[in-house]
């Protein structure tokens, strides 16, 4: 990716139709460039995205196909990073200890250091302490970049960019937004975006970024559960890099 190149992907379920987050719109490019799907495998590749195969969590439904598919995409498939367990700090997600996370990411993720960038379990804005845990647990772990997420009112932007920045700071490294939303009414979260985006682009720690409304239990993004883009969705994928809005 160019140093000021796009940063924005989406997360998106299988049965979600994202076709129309790529080409150009009002003139503009979209700045879509990645996709994931909380899985390590799809059938929705899109042409202009990066697909990221995620490990889940550690239950041997997700283990057993990881390295199958995990190597079907870095070799075939153009993939350059992989993500790891999500949310392993809330006990209604992948739900695992700071140890217990660090002995699996050595396990199935490590296999892959030299072939793909590799991320970091994925927190909630709940998991710093978590987080910190598994750093000093994963201590000789070739981490990459470290992907967290972020859910709150649509008026605490601010709270948005000192997570980050807080993120930052403890780990060392690049990190990735791999989930977040303003929550709102479709112009409190364009006015949220409008805020978020330049700062997320123009922040040289934040390498991707991916708002949370390509999934079964938000469509915002979409207009009538697409493929058409809402209004917040077109100004996602098409507000020029560092800009807000179109």
């Amino acid at each position: 990716m160019a140093e000021n190149g796009p940063k924005r992907g989406l997360a998106a379920n299988e049965d979600i139709p994202i076709s129309k987050f790529g080409g150009e719109d009002h003139g503009k490019k979209s700045q879509v460039n990645w996709q994931y799907n909380w899985d390590s495998t799809t059938k929705k590749k899109q042409p202009w995205a990066e697909y990221v195969p995620m490990l889940w969590g550690t239950q041997s439904f997700h283990t057993d196909q990881w390295f199958d598919n995990a190597w079907y995409w870095i070799s075939h498939g153009d993939t350059g990073h992989l993500l790891a367990f999500n949310e392993p700090d809330r006990p209604d997600q992948a739900n695992l200890s700071p140890g217990d996370a660090a002995n699996g990411w050595k396990k199935f993720m490590e296999p892959f250091v030299g072939h793909a960038q590799l991320g970091a379990p994925a927190v909630s804005n709940g998991g710093y302490q978590w987080l910190s845990q598994f750093l000093g647990a994963c201590e000789d772990c070739h981490i990459d970049f470290i992907p967290v997420h972020w859910y709150n009112d649509y008026t605490l932007e601010n709270d948005l960019e000192s997570w980050v920045n807080k993120i930052c700071e403890l780990g060392g490294r690049k990190i990735w937004i791999t989930e977040f939303q303003g929550f709102g009414s479709i112009d409190e979260q364009q006015n949220f975006l409008k805020k978020a985006m330049p700062f997320l682009d123009k922040n040289d720690c934040v390498y991707r970024y991916a708002y949370f409304g390509t999934a079964d239990n938000s469509k915002v993004l979409l207009e009538n559960d697409g493929p058409n883009l809402s209004s917040l969705g077109t100004q996602y994928a098409f507000s020029p890099y560092g800009a807000g809005s179109l």
